[in-house]
């Protein structure tokens, strides 16, 4: 007959206890980092850190099958992209200066071969650390606040499928609608001069078709819709003009913003600027003015002069 160790009962509860303990506090930690509003420092960016992520951090993220977002995957893109604006504008100031420095030299020794030579050498150092800067900022921005950059990038790619079914959603839309109107129409002219029932059938095929077409698109979105319902319940508030400029702005649209490296170029300034105010509101779970929900798309767009909507209290 075996005989139970004394205070093995007691040691296995305890233990349990422990364990519901530590998965109550991870949880928690999960939550408190999926809710973290706050904005992190430029400075504690390291500049010469790896621009790409290390084959470390590739192998500590694993995709997941499903290739859904989390909450608290949203809540890291957001900080990550606000960081990376911050450092862009931040860096890009002596990459001004050094283009000025440039052209002065052209201007003063026009058609020099040395200042020539010597520009041309800045020019190419020039070029590839501000390649560099655009290109290594969200990794760095990534790291610098411990999130994995490898994880960070998979997000961005999501958030990059996110902007272009917001794009073509309306379009797909529209189809479906013009569709019903196919089918009314031909209706109206059955019976009617012109119209035998061979063209009607051609009509209300036509019709058939292109619904079908539309509702395969927007079915074919799978996860990008399932990922677009979880920025929906991660920020209740943030509407979908503004997630179309999030997902954007944090996909390949930095890419665009080639005049950055232009100081005399307003445009790339004030776009910078508009899109970190959609970042910063959509955050702080906000409604950017300018870009609320009732907005048609082609007249959605940020305003700078005023304050956002605040988000209610819970």
């Amino acid at each position: 007959m075996q005989h139970p160790i004394p205070g093995t009962r007691s040691v296995r509860r305890a233990s349990a206890a422990a364990l519901l303990l530590l998965a109550a506090c991870g949880g928690d930690a999960v939550e408190r980092r999926a809710n973290d509003t706050s904005e992190a420092n430029v400075a504690e960016v390291d500049q010469k850190s790896s621009a790409a992520a290390t084959d470390k951090e590739l192998a500590a993220f694993k995709e997941p099958a499903d290739s859904v977002l989390t909450p608290e995957q949203v809540n890291a893109f957001l900080r990550t992209s606000l960081l990376q604006f911050d450092l862009i504008r931040q860096e890009s100031k002596q990459y001004h200066e050094k283009a000025a420095q440039m052209a002065q030299r052209a201007e003063k020794d026009k058609g020099g071969v040395v200042s020539g030579f010597r520009n041309a050498v800045d020019a190419t150092q020039w070029l590839a650390g501000f390649g560099d800067l655009i290109g290594g900022s969200y990794t760095r921005a990534a790291r610098s606040q411990g999130y994995n950059p490898a994880e960070m990038e998979w997000v961005r790619q999501r958030m990059g499928e996110v902007s272009g079914y917001m794009m073509m959603r309306p379009m797909y839309e529209a189809m479906s609608t013009q569709a019903t109107a196919m089918r009314q129409q031909a209706e109206q002219y059955r019976g009617q001069p012109g119209f035998d029932d061979a063209s009607i059938a051609e009509m209300l095929k036509n019709a058939d078709e292109a619904e079908k077409q539309a509702r395969e698109q927007l079915a074919s979105a799978g996860a990008v819709v399932r990922n677009l319902e979880v920025l929906h319940r991660a920020r209740p508030n943030v509407t979908d003009h503004m997630w179309t400029a999030v997902s954007m702005a944090g996909g390949a649209g930095l890419l665009g913003l080639t005049g950055l490296s232009d100081p005399a170029d307003t445009t790339a300034v004030r776009q910078l600027n508009e899109w970190r105010r959609v970042f910063t509101d959509a955050l702080a779970n906000q409604v950017t003015p300018g870009m609320e929900a009732d907005k048609q798309p082609g007249d959605a767009k940020p305003r700078l002069d005023a304050p956002a909507a605040p988000a209610p209290a819970n």
